[in-house]
């Protein structure tokens, strides 16, 4: 299983060794909006060639999970900026949804 805190951990760490903002929430609102549009340009990539296995369907759905997974880094370092426990908050909203 994976360790979300664990996770959330080491992003701030990384966050903080390279010199990245740690601190303005709005900041990484905005970057995360920007994460956003690059997942809706990849998507849109993907629609545009056949769903058929070939090199560049592989490649444009690669993207689109690279930038999906840009998106949750954000927002796990988000929660480890605020000090919320990102297992215990996911949990409490599946369990509500």
């Amino acid at each position: 299983m994976i360790d979300l805190a664990e996770i959330q951990k080491r992003i701030l760490e990384n966050k903080q060794r390279r010199g990245f903002n740690t601190t303005d929430i709005g900041k990484e609102i905005i970057l995360l909006t920007e994460e956003l549009g690059e997942v809706a340009a990849a998507y849109r990539d993907l629609c545009s060639v056949p769903q058929d296995n070939t090199p560049q369907a592989v490649e444009a759905l690669a993207h689109v999970i690279k930038e999906l997974s840009d998106m949750m880094v954000y927002i796990l370092g988000m929660l480890a900026i605020l000090e919320v426990d990102a297992e215990a908050i996911l949990q409490q909203t599946v369990a509500c949804n």
